[in-house]
């Protein structure tokens, strides 16, 4: 599931999937701006699944806070 997480940030955000982790976040790369971040976790909840609230998106700092919200997806 990480590898697959961290592929599809990568692909949202065109950039390699080498040249992130776990713990990258926005503040990482310059191109993680608020509009990536809406079309990141857009990505993330039709490949999942997943309802990620809104009000919550802005508390994602890291890749790995994605993962509270994929715990239970088969």
């Amino acid at each position: 599931m990480v590898e697959k997480l961290i592929a599809i940030v990568a692909a949202a955000l065109r950039v390699p999937t080498s040249t992130l982790t776990l713990d990258t976040g926005p503040g990482d790369l310059q191109a993680w701006d608020s509009l990536a971040q809406i079309n990141v976790v857009s990505e993330i909840e039709a490949e999942f699944g997943v309802s990620i609230p809104i009000e919550q998106v802005a508390e994602i700092r890291h890749i790995r806070d994605f993962l509270r919200y994929l715990e239970n997806t088969p």
